[in-house]
Protein backbone atom coordinates (compact mmCIF):
# COMPACT_ATOMS: atom_id res chain seq x y z
CA UNK A 1 0.00 0.00 0.00
CA UNK A 2 1.32 3.49 -0.87
CA UNK A 3 1.92 6.17 1.75
CA UNK A 4 0.42 9.07 -0.21
CA UNK A 5 -1.91 11.27 1.79
CA UNK A 6 -4.07 11.93 -1.27
CA UNK A 7 -4.99 9.61 -4.09
CA UNK A 8 -3.06 10.14 -7.31
CA UNK A 9 -5.21 9.57 -10.39
CA UNK A 10 -3.58 8.93 -13.76
CA UNK A 11 -5.45 10.08 -16.89
CA UNK A 12 -4.41 8.83 -20.33
CA UNK A 13 -4.88 11.29 -23.16
CA UNK A 14 -6.59 8.89 -25.55
CA UNK A 15 -6.31 9.17 -29.33
CA UNK A 16 -4.44 12.41 -30.06
CA UNK A 17 -6.85 13.12 -32.94
CA UNK A 18 -9.92 12.72 -30.72
CA UNK A 19 -11.65 14.69 -27.99
CA UNK A 20 -9.56 13.23 -25.16
CA UNK A 21 -7.48 16.40 -24.62
CA UNK A 22 -10.64 18.56 -24.84
CA UNK A 23 -12.63 16.68 -22.19
CA UNK A 24 -9.63 16.22 -19.90
CA UNK A 25 -8.92 19.95 -19.90
CA UNK A 26 -12.57 20.78 -19.31
CA UNK A 27 -12.98 18.15 -16.60
CA UNK A 28 -9.90 19.16 -14.63
CA UNK A 29 -10.86 22.84 -14.93
CA UNK A 30 -14.41 22.18 -13.76
CA UNK A 31 -15.65 22.98 -10.29
CA UNK A 32 -17.47 19.64 -10.44
CA UNK A 33 -14.17 17.74 -10.30
CA UNK A 34 -13.32 16.89 -6.70
CA UNK A 35 -10.28 18.54 -5.15
CA UNK A 36 -9.66 15.49 -2.96
CA UNK A 37 -7.11 13.92 -5.33
CA UNK A 38 -3.99 14.76 -7.32
CA UNK A 39 -3.75 14.12 -11.06
CA UNK A 40 -1.16 13.21 -13.67
CA UNK A 41 -2.01 13.33 -17.38
CA UNK A 42 -0.22 10.74 -19.53
CA UNK A 43 0.26 11.66 -23.17
CA UNK A 44 1.98 13.95 -25.63
CA UNK A 45 2.50 17.28 -23.92
CA UNK A 46 3.04 19.27 -27.12
CA UNK A 47 -0.18 17.93 -28.65
CA UNK A 48 -2.05 18.54 -25.42
CA UNK A 49 -0.75 22.11 -25.17
CA UNK A 50 -1.67 22.74 -28.79
CA UNK A 51 -5.26 21.68 -28.11
CA UNK A 52 -5.30 23.73 -24.91
CA UNK A 53 -4.33 26.79 -26.91
CA UNK A 54 -7.00 26.09 -29.53
CA UNK A 55 -9.80 25.83 -26.97
CA UNK A 56 -8.36 28.51 -24.67
CA UNK A 57 -7.90 26.34 -21.60
CA UNK A 58 -4.87 25.17 -19.66
CA UNK A 59 -4.21 22.55 -17.03
CA UNK A 60 -4.96 23.85 -13.54
CA UNK A 61 -2.08 24.43 -11.17
CA UNK A 62 -1.02 21.27 -9.40
CA UNK A 63 -1.89 18.91 -12.24
CA UNK A 64 1.24 17.16 -13.51
CA UNK A 65 1.97 15.92 -17.02
CA UNK A 66 3.87 12.75 -17.91
CA UNK A 67 5.13 13.50 -21.41
CA UNK A 68 5.36 10.65 -23.91
CA UNK A 69 6.71 12.33 -27.02
CA UNK A 70 5.46 9.85 -29.61
CA UNK A 71 3.36 11.82 -32.11
CA UNK A 72 3.70 15.04 -34.09
CA UNK A 73 1.24 17.90 -33.91
CA UNK A 74 0.67 17.48 -37.66
CA UNK A 75 -0.26 13.77 -37.29
CA UNK A 76 -2.59 14.67 -34.43
CA UNK A 77 -4.40 17.37 -36.42
CA UNK A 78 -6.17 15.22 -39.02
CA UNK A 79 -9.04 14.17 -36.74
CA UNK A 80 -9.53 10.78 -38.35
CA UNK A 81 -8.27 7.24 -37.64
CA UNK A 82 -4.58 6.81 -38.34
CA UNK A 83 -1.94 4.22 -37.43
CA UNK A 84 0.25 6.92 -35.89
CA UNK A 85 -2.43 8.03 -33.44
CA UNK A 86 -3.56 4.46 -32.82
CA UNK A 87 -0.05 3.48 -31.77
CA UNK A 88 0.39 6.60 -29.65
CA UNK A 89 -2.89 6.06 -27.80
CA UNK A 90 -1.99 2.47 -26.93
CA UNK A 91 1.40 3.58 -25.60
CA UNK A 92 -0.32 5.99 -23.20
CA UNK A 93 -2.56 3.21 -21.90
CA UNK A 94 0.34 0.79 -21.49
CA UNK A 95 2.20 3.38 -19.44
CA UNK A 96 -0.89 3.99 -17.33
CA UNK A 97 -1.30 0.27 -16.69
CA UNK A 98 2.36 0.03 -15.66
CA UNK A 99 2.04 2.92 -13.24
CA UNK A 100 -1.13 1.49 -11.70
CA UNK A 101 0.32 -2.03 -11.44
CA UNK A 102 3.40 -0.67 -9.69
CA UNK A 103 1.15 1.44 -7.41
CA UNK A 104 2.69 4.67 -8.66
CA UNK A 105 -0.89 5.85 -9.20
CA UNK A 106 -4.02 4.83 -7.30
CA UNK A 107 -6.41 4.63 -10.26
CA UNK A 108 -6.38 5.02 -14.01
CA UNK A 109 -8.87 7.03 -16.08
CA UNK A 110 -8.62 6.44 -19.82
CA UNK A 111 -9.77 8.91 -22.45
CA UNK A 112 -11.22 7.32 -25.62
CA UNK A 113 -9.14 5.40 -28.12
CA UNK A 114 -10.30 4.53 -31.60
CA UNK A 115 -10.49 0.82 -32.41
CA UNK A 116 -10.01 1.35 -36.15
CA UNK A 117 -6.86 3.37 -35.51
CA UNK A 118 -5.59 0.77 -33.02
CA UNK A 119 -6.11 -1.97 -35.61
CA UNK A 120 -4.35 0.12 -38.26
CA UNK A 121 -1.39 0.33 -35.87
CA UNK A 122 -1.17 -3.47 -35.74
CA UNK A 123 -2.83 -4.19 -32.39
CA UNK A 124 -5.48 -6.89 -32.23
CA UNK A 125 -7.30 -6.29 -28.94
CA UNK A 126 -10.92 -5.12 -29.03
CA UNK A 127 -10.72 -2.28 -26.50
CA UNK A 128 -9.42 -1.12 -23.13
CA UNK A 129 -11.12 -4.00 -21.28
CA UNK A 130 -9.40 -6.67 -23.36
CA UNK A 131 -6.02 -4.92 -23.12
CA UNK A 132 -6.30 -4.58 -19.34
CA UNK A 133 -7.18 -8.25 -19.03
CA UNK A 134 -4.12 -9.24 -21.04
CA UNK A 135 -1.61 -6.90 -19.42
CA UNK A 136 -2.70 -7.62 -15.83
CA UNK A 137 -2.93 -11.40 -16.40
CA UNK A 138 -6.48 -11.41 -15.09
CA UNK A 139 -8.93 -14.25 -15.69
CA UNK A 140 -12.47 -13.03 -15.03
CA UNK A 141 -12.68 -9.43 -16.23
CA UNK A 142 -16.00 -7.62 -16.62
CA UNK A 143 -16.91 -4.37 -18.34
CA UNK A 144 -19.39 -2.46 -16.20
CA UNK A 145 -21.14 0.70 -17.36
CA UNK A 146 -22.78 2.91 -14.75
CA UNK A 147 -24.77 6.10 -15.02
CA UNK A 148 -27.45 7.75 -12.91
CA UNK A 149 -29.84 4.96 -11.84
CA UNK A 150 -28.51 2.16 -14.04
CA UNK A 151 -25.54 -0.24 -13.97
CA UNK A 152 -24.94 -2.80 -16.70
CA UNK A 153 -22.35 -5.61 -16.74
CA UNK A 154 -21.42 -7.47 -19.93
CA UNK A 155 -20.83 -11.17 -20.57
CA UNK A 156 -19.16 -10.31 -23.90
CA UNK A 157 -17.79 -6.98 -25.04
CA UNK A 158 -16.46 -6.26 -28.52
CA UNK A 159 -17.67 -9.11 -30.71
CA UNK A 160 -19.51 -9.36 -33.99
CA UNK A 161 -23.16 -10.32 -33.43
CA UNK A 162 -22.65 -13.58 -35.34
CA UNK A 163 -19.96 -14.60 -32.81
CA UNK A 164 -21.86 -13.78 -29.62
CA UNK A 165 -23.75 -17.11 -29.22
CA UNK A 166 -20.45 -19.01 -29.22
CA UNK A 167 -19.40 -17.20 -26.03
CA UNK A 168 -22.70 -17.54 -24.16
CA UNK A 169 -22.09 -20.57 -21.98
CA UNK A 170 -22.65 -21.39 -18.33
CA UNK A 171 -19.08 -20.63 -17.28
CA UNK A 172 -18.96 -17.18 -18.91
CA UNK A 173 -22.36 -16.12 -17.62
CA UNK A 174 -21.60 -17.32 -14.09
CA UNK A 175 -18.16 -15.70 -13.95
CA UNK A 176 -19.71 -12.40 -15.06
CA UNK A 177 -22.30 -12.60 -12.31
CA UNK A 178 -19.69 -13.51 -9.69
CA UNK A 179 -17.16 -10.83 -10.71
CA UNK A 180 -19.89 -8.19 -10.87
CA UNK A 181 -21.18 -9.07 -7.41
CA UNK A 182 -17.67 -8.90 -5.96
CA UNK A 183 -16.98 -5.55 -7.65
CA UNK A 184 -20.18 -3.95 -6.39
CA UNK A 185 -19.35 -5.08 -2.86
CA UNK A 186 -15.75 -3.88 -3.02
CA UNK A 187 -16.13 -0.54 -4.76
CA UNK A 188 -19.77 0.53 -4.54
CA UNK A 189 -20.57 -0.40 -0.93
CA UNK A 190 -23.46 -2.65 -1.98
CA UNK A 191 -23.26 -5.50 0.53
CA UNK A 192 -25.87 -7.71 -1.15
CA UNK A 193 -26.10 -6.75 -4.82
CA UNK A 194 -29.42 -7.50 -6.50
CA UNK A 195 -28.53 -8.82 -9.93
CA UNK A 196 -30.86 -9.34 -12.89
CA UNK A 197 -29.70 -11.34 -15.89
CA UNK A 198 -31.01 -10.58 -19.39
CA UNK A 199 -32.26 -13.18 -21.76
CA UNK A 200 -30.24 -13.50 -24.93
CA UNK A 201 -33.11 -14.17 -27.30
CA UNK A 202 -36.44 -12.35 -27.80
CA UNK A 203 -38.81 -13.18 -24.94
CA UNK A 204 -35.99 -15.23 -23.34
CA UNK A 205 -36.33 -17.79 -26.10
CA UNK A 206 -40.08 -18.28 -25.63
CA UNK A 207 -39.66 -21.89 -24.53
CA UNK A 208 -36.76 -22.51 -26.98
CA UNK A 209 -38.88 -21.33 -29.92
CA UNK A 210 -36.38 -18.51 -30.55
CA UNK A 211 -33.28 -20.23 -29.16
CA UNK A 212 -32.16 -22.55 -26.40
CA UNK A 213 -29.34 -20.54 -24.77
CA UNK A 214 -31.57 -19.53 -21.85
CA UNK A 215 -32.44 -23.16 -21.04
CA UNK A 216 -29.00 -24.63 -21.72
CA UNK A 217 -26.64 -22.00 -20.29
CA UNK A 218 -28.17 -18.89 -18.73
CA UNK A 219 -30.61 -20.52 -16.29
CA UNK A 220 -27.98 -23.04 -15.04
CA UNK A 221 -25.53 -20.13 -14.49
CA UNK A 222 -28.14 -18.19 -12.51
CA UNK A 223 -28.91 -21.26 -10.38
CA UNK A 224 -25.20 -21.77 -9.73
CA UNK A 225 -24.87 -18.14 -8.64
CA UNK A 226 -27.85 -18.50 -6.33
CA UNK A 227 -26.29 -21.60 -4.80
CA UNK A 228 -23.17 -19.57 -3.93
CA UNK A 229 -25.30 -17.01 -2.10
CA UNK A 230 -25.59 -14.34 -4.80
CA UNK A 231 -28.94 -12.55 -5.06
CA UNK A 232 -29.50 -13.19 -8.75
CA UNK A 233 -32.67 -13.61 -10.82
CA UNK A 234 -33.58 -14.17 -14.46
CA UNK A 235 -33.46 -14.49 -17.28
CA UNK A 236 -35.63 -11.43 -17.82
CA UNK A 237 -36.41 -10.08 -21.28
CA UNK A 238 -34.12 -7.23 -22.29
CA UNK A 239 -37.12 -5.13 -23.32
CA UNK A 240 -38.31 -4.87 -19.69
CA UNK A 241 -35.37 -5.50 -17.36
CA UNK A 242 -33.61 -2.15 -17.75
CA UNK A 243 -36.72 -0.21 -16.86
CA UNK A 244 -37.09 -2.37 -13.75
CA UNK A 245 -33.50 -1.60 -12.77
CA UNK A 246 -33.95 2.15 -13.28
CA UNK A 247 -37.03 1.95 -11.05
CA UNK A 248 -34.93 0.42 -8.26
CA UNK A 249 -35.74 -3.30 -8.50
CA UNK A 250 -32.12 -4.27 -9.21
CA UNK A 251 -28.64 -2.87 -8.57
CA UNK A 252 -27.21 -4.14 -11.85
CA UNK A 253 -28.29 -5.86 -15.06
CA UNK A 254 -26.10 -8.48 -16.73
CA UNK A 255 -26.33 -8.09 -20.51
CA UNK A 256 -24.95 -10.62 -22.97
CA UNK A 257 -23.58 -8.49 -25.78
CA UNK A 258 -22.41 -4.96 -26.46
CA UNK A 259 -25.45 -3.17 -27.87
CA UNK A 260 -27.92 -5.01 -25.63
CA UNK A 261 -26.41 -3.13 -22.69
CA UNK A 262 -24.88 0.02 -24.14
CA UNK A 263 -28.06 1.27 -25.81
CA UNK A 264 -30.06 1.52 -22.56
CA UNK A 265 -27.17 2.97 -20.53
CA UNK A 266 -26.48 5.63 -23.15
CA UNK A 267 -30.14 6.49 -23.52
CA UNK A 268 -30.38 6.87 -19.75
CA UNK A 269 -27.04 8.59 -19.04
CA UNK A 270 -25.42 9.65 -22.30
CA UNK A 271 -23.41 12.54 -20.84
CA UNK A 272 -22.71 11.02 -17.43
CA UNK A 273 -22.05 7.32 -18.01
CA UNK A 274 -18.84 5.68 -16.81
CA UNK A 275 -17.11 2.53 -18.04
CA UNK A 276 -15.49 0.53 -15.21
CA UNK A 277 -13.24 -2.52 -15.49
CA UNK A 278 -13.89 -5.09 -12.77
CA UNK A 279 -11.78 -8.15 -11.98
CA UNK A 280 -8.28 -6.71 -12.41
CA UNK A 281 -5.82 -5.71 -9.67
CA UNK A 282 -5.97 -2.07 -10.75
CA UNK A 283 -8.77 0.50 -10.82
CA UNK A 284 -9.74 1.77 -14.25
CA UNK A 285 -12.61 4.00 -15.35
CA UNK A 286 -13.38 5.89 -18.54
CA UNK A 287 -16.08 7.94 -20.26
CA UNK A 288 -18.60 5.89 -22.20
CA UNK A 289 -18.28 7.96 -25.39
CA UNK A 290 -15.83 7.59 -28.25
CA UNK A 291 -13.20 9.77 -29.90
CA UNK A 292 -15.70 12.02 -31.77
CA UNK A 293 -13.17 13.09 -34.39
CA UNK A 294 -15.69 15.44 -35.98
CA UNK A 295 -15.73 17.81 -32.99
CA UNK A 296 -12.18 17.29 -31.67
CA UNK A 297 -10.22 20.45 -30.94
CA UNK A 298 -13.27 22.70 -31.29
CA UNK A 299 -13.94 23.14 -27.59
CA UNK A 300 -17.54 21.90 -27.83
CA UNK A 301 -17.15 18.36 -26.47
CA UNK A 302 -19.22 17.67 -23.35
CA UNK A 303 -16.92 16.73 -20.42
CA UNK A 304 -19.71 15.27 -18.27
CA UNK A 305 -18.77 11.63 -18.76
CA UNK A 306 -15.08 12.35 -18.11
CA UNK A 307 -15.96 14.26 -14.94
CA UNK A 308 -18.01 11.31 -13.70
CA UNK A 309 -15.23 8.87 -14.63
CA UNK A 310 -12.76 10.89 -12.55
CA UNK A 311 -15.18 11.04 -9.62
CA UNK A 312 -15.78 7.30 -9.76
CA UNK A 313 -12.04 6.57 -9.91
CA UNK A 314 -11.57 8.63 -6.76
CA UNK A 315 -14.44 6.87 -4.97
CA UNK A 316 -13.08 3.47 -5.94
CA UNK A 317 -9.55 4.42 -4.84
CA UNK A 318 -10.92 5.61 -1.49
CA UNK A 319 -12.83 2.34 -1.06
CA UNK A 320 -9.68 0.34 -1.69
CA UNK A 321 -7.63 2.56 0.61
CA UNK A 322 -10.10 2.07 3.46
CA UNK A 323 -10.31 -1.69 2.90
CA UNK A 324 -6.54 -1.98 3.29
CA UNK A 325 -6.36 -0.01 6.54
Amino acid sequence: MNNRKRNLIGITMGDPCGIGPDVILKALSSQDTPAMADFVVIGSEKVFCNVAEDIRLKLPNGVNFLDIDNISIQDASYHKPSPECGRASVEYVLEGIRLATEEKIDALVTAPINKEAVTMAGFEFGGHTELLKEKTNSEDVVMLMAGRKLKVAFVTTHLAIKDVPHFINQENVFSTIRTTAAGLKQYFNIDEPRIAVCGLNPHCGDGTRFGSEERDFIIPAIKHAQETGIDCVGPISADTVFNKAINGDFDVVVAHYHDQGTIPIKLHAFDSGVNVTLGTPIIRTSPTHGTAFDIAGKGIANPGSMIEAIKMAIVMAESRRHSLV
